[in-house]
């Protein structure tokens, strides 16, 4: 019977990109649609001056998928990350703790708020088989309405979603392991018995400090 889990954001903590912009650059040019990727960034940095929450952000990122075959982006998720396995692409540190764990029967979780197509390749190659993730809205015939439900998994929506985890599996948070690398991680790292920092030169470790957590 499963005891714990080890729970991992996956953007800069697992990987040194941000999966879902680089995603949506190589989508973009395997599309020939260089225009749209443009507006999107530039809509994108605006909106981030603006002050723009990063919930709503998430949701504008999204709906850029409106009408898109939900086959069609795991197809492309595959390819995509065909081209990342390059010597670079994961943080080391963190990848060997994950394997520590998975080595002490310790089930590895992705939580993040990038989406399936994109972080199954992933958690494929680590060995992961749960992933909690963005909530995309995808209709009967198999095509995104560019809408995502709830909880977003991205601030405390992590925590949300990796206490409704850890109900379902009947294991507690308090048993739990969890990595992240920014301050936005918080919730999810103050919800589990051992939370652990990426990063030794950030904020979220400069927190991680004050309240004596292990940075790697």
């Amino acid at each position: 019977m499963q005891k714990s889990a080890a729970f991992f954001d996956v953007d800069e903590t697992l990987i040194t990109i941000k999966s879902m912009f680089d995603f949506y650059d190589f989508w973009c040019r395997e599309n020939n649609d260089h225009e749209k990727l443009d507006r999107y960034m530039t809509h994108f940095r605006a909106e981030v001056n603006k002050g723009t929450s990063r919930e709503q952000l998430n949701e504008e990122y999204y709906r850029q998928f409106a009408g898109i075959r939900y086959k069609k982006l795991e197809e492309a998720g595959e390819k995509w990350f065909s081209t990342k396995l390059y010597s670079s692409f994961f943080i080391d540190s963190a990848v060997a703790f994950l394997k520590k764990h998975q080595a002490d029967n310790t089930p590895a979780v992705f939580v993040s708020g990038s989406m399936r197509p994109v972080l199954a390749p992933i958690a494929k190659y680590l060995g992961v088989k749960d992933i909690l993730c963005a909530p995309l809205e995808i209709t009967d015939e198999g095509i995104l309405t560019g809408e995502i439900g709830i909880p977003q998994t991205i601030g405390s929506g992590k925590m949300e979603a990796l206490i409704q985890f850890c109900s379902q599996m009947r294991i507690s948070p308090n048993d739990c392991y969890a990595y992240g690398d920014d301050l936005s991680d918080i919730p999810m790292l103050e919800s589990v018995g051992y939370p652990v920092c990426v990063g030794k030169s950030t904020a979220l470790a400069r927190h991680a400090k004050e309240k004596c957590w292990p940075v790697i």
